[in-house]
Order: C-alpha cells, then structure tokens, then sequence
C-alpha cells in the first residue's frame, strides 16, 4: 500500500494521465458514435426500406448510444482541453 501512494504522490504522474486520456480520447469518443451511426443506419436499411417494424428497437439503440456519449463527451473534452492547456501554461 506504501508503494501505491508513492506512485500516486508523484508529480509527472498527471501528464501520463493526462496522455493516456488524450491517447484513447479517439477510441471514447468516435467509436461509440461509429455504434450508434451503425444501429441507425441498419434500422433505416431494414426498417424503413424492407418495411419491418421489428427494428424500432435498433434505432432507440442508436439514438441512446449517440445522444449519452454526446452529453458525457462534450464536458469531458472541455475539461481535458482546459487541462490540458493549463499545464502548457505553467
């Protein structure tokens, strides 16, 4: 445990955190986005095209999936940007 808190306690210990999260920024941000696009897309191909109405469910997904990473991933961006650019400053 003694160990642990030495690691934590470090001072370039933010800017790996910082770069891990500006590394997987892409994969947390698009990828969901890439899901939700796809459910929509696959419920207008069979849904709306063939005339099934099974796949409303697909497209609820869809619009789940873009509209929570939308809501979460705008403060997350804003917030490592600003922290980001913080430590650019100092």
């Amino acid at each position: 445990m003694r160990n642990e808190m030495k690691y934590l306690e470090k001072e370039n210990n933010t800017q790996k955190v910082i770069r891990t999260e500006i590394l997987f920024t892409p994969f947390l941000v698009f990828f969901p986005l890439f899901i939700g696009v796809i459910f929509i897309y696959d419920w207008y191909n069979r849904g709306v095209v063939e005339g099934a109405t099974g796949f409303l469910g697909t497209l609820f997904l869809g619009l789940i999936i873009l509209i929570c990473n939308i809501i979460f991933d705008i403060p997350f961006i804003k917030s490592l940007r600003e922290l980001t650019y913080s430590k650019k400053k100092k």
